[in-house]
């Protein structure tokens, strides 16, 4: 009966020592299953940032080409933005209101 607790307890000694090691490995340092978690979250949250970046970059390297070779673009930019109008005209902004 002896020799059976023994064995135990140096069996259960490395179990011990694995849980140790796998919880470590796990929940502990920069290299952590969470941290990468959490890391693969921060990258797939950038990246639809970039890919956002990207459509508004494109929309306005259009606008800026149009700008650049049609000047009708150039009235509609100005009536649309800047609120620009011609001498015979009146322009009513309307601004909704955040309930």
């Amino acid at each position: 009966m002896k020799s059976s607790i023994k064995y135990w307890i140096f069996k259960l000694k490395y179990l011990v020592a694995l849980a140790i090691f796998g919880g470590t490995i796990g929940f502990v340092g920069d290299s952590s299953i969470m941290n990468r978690i959490g890391q693969q979250q921060e990258i797939s949250r950038l990246k639809s940032e970039i890919d956002e970046y990207n459509r508004k970059f494109n929309q306005d390297k259009k606008t800026l080409d149009a700008l650049k070779n049609d000047p009708e673009a150039v009235k509609e930019v100005a009536r649309s933005r800047y609120f620009m109008k011609t001498d015979n005209e009146d322009i009513f902004i309307v601004e909704e209101e955040d309930e």
